[in-house]
């Protein structure tokens, strides 16, 4: 990356335009990518062309929020580890909050709440996942054998759902990946000899290895809740390839299928989510309203923010000096393919069980998801509008059912 700049960007600045774009940013890491460079490229002239794509390239590359992966290394591109932290901070505050008030009163007063808002918010959620596998399908799968691991990881997650199966179907899959692709040619990188690899670098990607292992075994010798959550949110932080809407079947996994958060709840809240600005991964915060037990909601709505995104956070301070070598890696590059098909595999799966199922019950939940096609697929309607406009079609259709 290159490592000199004549901007002089202050520690407010980063912070104040990325709390803006988290008020702004609408629309999945894509739209928040564009946001970004029409912010920093076209309008504030921070960055260059080229280096926001190699941004883009490098957290493309990493497992995590795309976005927020960028906007971080647009921060510490500028001030260190201390930019990267208010860019994250900014970019993530607004729709944290939000979710959380959210959670809140759904966790306080959800008898009050009309069933056809939850209703409507599963039928988008439906929709939504199903736009995101249909355009992961056209990014990832581009021969047979990508379509033959996405199939085959979807059907064995149908019939053998649980967390260590997702695991185990990623790391296989990436084995499969280096063998089967190890005869194509990667094409040529231009490499930035000016990036200088610094020992923060290495400690950020040994703390990231360390946490990784060690968090599991200190889970399994101490009874915490505290520690198990973090526990729990540091590895799907950590394994989330492929855009935002991946870590909706690793949290369904850990906490729905275990029957520590109910689904209507928890695809709700993943419904609202839709509807607000900001990165997709705040969703943990609402998950933390509802997975506090005999500690503040609020601690343990910071808890599992802060253990979702610390992976992505040590990940780029580690990598982004490494990025020009790094993607020189044939071995990763090729594990990458494969992973990304097997990622597809994991959304269909949960496209299957339990949003269809859950979501689909009567003639009513049919009609709500049929207009959700139509708006979301066949109209330009802004996502977060369609969020509304379900949610009181629901209400209406519950009117109606009565």
């Amino acid at each position: 990356m290159p490592a000199k700049n004549k901007i002089i960007v202050k520690y407010i600045d980063i912070l104040f335009s990325f709390f803006l774009l988290g008020l702004t940013s609408f629309g999945g890491p894509i739209a928040h990518i564009g946001f970004f460079r029409n912010t920093f490229v076209n309008q504030k002239k921070w960055l260059d062309e080229k280096t926001y794509i190699d941004f883009v390239s490098l957290c493309n590359f990493l497992p995590g929020p795309t976005s927020s992966q960028v906007g971080m290394s647009i921060g510490y591109h500028f001030k260190g580890v201390g930019g990267a932290f208010l860019a994250w901070l900014g970019f993530t505050l607004p729709s944290a909050i939000m979710l959380i008030f959210f959670g809140y009163f759904l966790f306080d007063f959800e008898d009050s709440i009309p069933n056809g808002f939850v209703q409507g918010l599963k039928a988008v959620v439906v929709i939504i996942v199903l736009q995101a596998i249909l355009g992961m399908q056209k990014n990832f799968l581009k021969d047979i054998f990508g379509y033959s691991i996405a199939f085959f990881t979807a059907l064995i997650l149908i019939l053998f759902p649980s967390s260590l199966n997702q695991f185990l179907c990623l790391i296989l899959c990436g084995l499969l990946g280096v063998i089967y692709y190890r005869n194509e040619k990667v094409s040529e990188l231009k490499i930035d000899k000016s990036s200088k690899i610094n020992l923060l670098s290495y400690i950020s990607l040994i703390l990231f290895f360390l946490l990784l292992i060690l968090l599991p075994i200190l889970n399994s010798f101490f009874e915490s809740e505290i520690l198990s959550l973090a526990n729990t949110f540091f590895k799907i932080g950590s394994l989330v390839f492929g855009g935002g809407h991946v870590v909706l079947p690793l949290l369904q996994e850990e906490f729905v299928s275990n029957g520590l958060i109910e689904k209507d709840i928890f695809l709700a809240g993943y419904g609202a989510s839709q509807a607000i600005p900001g990165p997709l991964f705040t969703f943990s915060s609402f998950l933390g309203i509802f997975l506090a037990n005999k500690y503040n909601f609020i601690l343990i709505s910071i808890l599992c923010l802060i253990f979702i995104f610390l992976p992505s956070f040590l990940l780029i301070i580690g990598t982004l000096p490494l990025w020009s070598k790094l993607r020189e890696i044939k071995i990763v590059i090729n594990a990458l393919k494969a992973v990304n098909a097997s990622v597809i595999g994991l959304l269909i799966a949960t496209f299957y069980d339990p949003i269809t199922l859950s979501s689909l019950r009567s003639a009513h939940d049919f009609a709500l998801i049929s207009v959700a096609f139509v708006i979301l697929f066949f109209t330009k309607t802004p996502q977060w509008l369609a969020v509304l406009m379900l949610m009181l079609c629901g209400f209406v259709f519950s009117l109606i059912g009565n």
